[in-house]
């Protein structure tokens, strides 16, 4: 009996000893930068839904692979251009994307990442793929109100999702206002939404804006304080990257990005950003 007694003890301590304290705040974004800054390599699958001027809500969804350094990424789309493809090379082809259209006019095009026919009803460019312009602008929010990050951010603990053990985390900015800001030299819409870390599509929307180069010095515009309005992210247990992006504004659902299927710095050979890679439709 004290056999027993004794190892039910010893097991019941051992689960005590083991069990992992919930990171604080700051810990887990310390944790998710380290883990984006020490990706090469992804690949994944993407869904995003996203609001567009007008308010309707755009669904995509793409398979991607790509290399953060010197970057290069392929996607096939499945929505909304069913079999598009899209290659980049940075530093060739006049840092333009191979373009299959899988469409009209079915032939290959050279495209401009920044360009309107790439750009139409997406939120941002194949540069902002993977997470480290999401973590930049997350970094940017926790830095700014770190003094104060209990009562703008909330830890809900680990939930399930996707398969996945997560955290989740909401942050809500309640200082969130829309300020004036006047348009320097030389300064566009992308120019100042990375300068103030915020969305450039937000900033057309904003200010009813046709074209990201539709500013000039001296016109006053409106900008958010920060990105988003509140934030809910999960970050994944295993990997902490931010798997899961929920974004809102004064208007309410932004955007939102489910990243499923992730591999995290697989080997990809060069081979797969060329164009005759098997299986590739150019």
């Amino acid at each position: 009996m004290r056999k027993l007694i004794f190892l039910f003890l010893a097991v019941l301590s051992a689960g005590v000893v083991s069990a992992q304290p919930m990171p604080t705040h700051t810990e887990l974004f310390d944790k998710m930068m380290t883990s984006i800054s020490n990706v090469r390599t992804l690949k994944f699958r993407l869904i995003k839904n996203e609001r567009m001027i007008g308010g309707k809500m755009a669904p995509g969804d793409q398979q991607v692979k790509m290399q953060v350094n010197p970057f290069k990424c392929y996607l096939k789309i499945a929505k909304p251009n069913e079999g598009a493809e899209v290659l980049f090379i940075k530093g060739t082809n006049d840092n333009n994307a191979l373009v299959n259209p899988n469409a009209f006019p079915y032939i290959n095009l050279n495209l401009d990442p920044y360009g309107d026919i790439l750009r139409k009803d997406q939120h941002h460019t194949i540069h902002e793929l993977g997470f480290i312009y999401t973590g930049e602008l997350l970094k940017d929010a926790h830095d700014r109100y770190k003094h104060k990050i209990n009562e703008f951010m909330k830890n809900e603990g680990i939930i399930k999702w996707d398969g996945r053990d997560v955290y989740k985390i909401v942050l809500d900015n309640k200082d969130y206002v829309l300020n004036d800001y006047t348009v320097l030299a030389g300064e566009d819409l992308i120019k100042i939404a990375r300068k103030k870390k915020v969305s450039e599509y937000n900033l057309l929307e904003l200010n009813g804006l046709k074209s990201y180069t539709s500013v000039k010095a001296g016109q006053v515009i409106k900008v958010p304080i920060t990105y988003a309005k509140r934030i809910v992210v999960y970050i994944d247990k295993l990997t902490y990257l931010p798997i899961y992006q929920e974004l809102y504004d004064n208007k309410g659902l932004l955007a939102t990005y489910e990243y499923h299927n992730l591999l995290v710095n697989p080997v990809i050979a060069d081979k797969e950003f060329t164009k005759d890679y098997e299986g590739y439709g150019y």
